[in-house]
């Protein structure tokens, strides 16, 4: 359904945010991304949308269902965007519209693609912020986004990008913000919608476990290029490159009492100051002058890591 090659996104100044990456994503699917902030998950959202900063340029080919959405301009991308393609932003909050219902942002996206007319929108609409767990949804359809909590925002949220039954729905980050109990009853309901609608989820996290919960596949990215990817079961069980064992071994979970975690050493630097060839050498115990001046193949295994280095943990 969605095959992306060789993606990069590159400011006017030269600096690349993205580097040339490949994935592919079949109907029904879920592919986990992962890094820490500044990796490039949500920039590989905001290209495959057509929503990329002004001054940003994106090159590569990003295909939906055979067509070449880079070669799109704003008019073929708009119908394509909320009908097909649809996106959970990382920040409800910011992304609803304050002086509008919810109800009426729900509908919206109906009216515009001509699925339904207003009547008929409105009632969807209720039937979607019942669907997606929303209490007394009769009450909240003219609510405004300030009246609700963080858990229903997103969740309405999901029932926006929902609304014209996508093909392909991204979340990014969609439960970063909330508390276990209702991050958990999110994960749920996206897995329900999954299942009924057949959709394509590509979902984006910081959070290891979550992308353990939901995603058969994963790919781990740093400095915009992809450092390690196959089946998650296994990227997770036996990590190959420095940088997935690096987050893996900075995890709290199944600790014992009094263990001490190992950070990964130093932080994430602006793009610019990335190493021309594998970005995350800079940070990595094994990077060696050879890591930082080329970019290193990709050797497959049981996972396809891009290190020179790569090897079991």
């Amino acid at each position: 359904m969605l095959s992306v090659t060789n993606l990069s996104v590159t400011l006017p100044t030269g600096t690349r945010l993205l580097r040339g990456l490949d994935l592919n994503l079949a109907s029904g699917e879920t592919l986990g991304l992962v890094g820490e902030s500044g990796s490039g998950k949500s920039m590989t959202a905001l290209a495959i949308m057509g929503l990329l900063p002004r001054g940003l340029i994106g090159t590569g080919d990003i295909r939906f269902e055979g067509q070449d959405l880079l070669a799109l301009d704003d008019h073929g991308m708009s119908a394509l965007r909320g009908r097909q393609i649809s996106m959970v932003f990382q920040e409800p909050m910011s992304a609803l519209n304050p002086v509008h219902t919810v109800g009426a942002q729900i509908a919206e996206p109906l009216i515009l693609h001509g699925i339904m007319d207003d009547e008929a929108a409105q009632r969807e609409a209720l039937r979607l912020l019942d669907r997606v767990g929303i209490d007394r949804p009769e009450a909240r359809l003219n609510a405004y986004p300030h009246e609700l909590s963080g858990g229903q925002r997103q969740r309405v949220m999901i029932a926006m990008a929902i609304a014209c039954r996508p093909a392909l729905l991204i979340a990014d980050e969609p439960t970063s913000a909330l508390d276990a109990t209702v991050q958990g009853e999110i994960l749920d309901l996206l897995r329900d919608l999954q299942q009924e609608s057949g959709m394509a989820m590509l979902f984006i996290s910081h959070d290891l476990k979550v992308i353990a919960r939901v995603a058969r596949r994963m790919m781990v990215l740093y400095g915009g290029a992809a450092m390690e990817a196959g089946e998650t079961a296994t990227v997770l069980a036996a990590p190959r490159h420095p940088y997935t064992q690096g987050l893996l071994n900075a995890l709290p979970h199944g600790r014992k009492k009094g263990d001490r975690l190992q950070p990964i050493p130093g932080h994430v630097p602006p793009p610019h100051m990335l190493a021309k060839g594998c970005p995350f050498s800079g940070r990595c115990p094994k990077g060696d002058a050879r890591c930082a001046a080329e970019v290193p193949p990709i050797l497959l295994g049981d996972t396809a890591a891009a290190c020179f280095h790569a090897g079991p943990p």
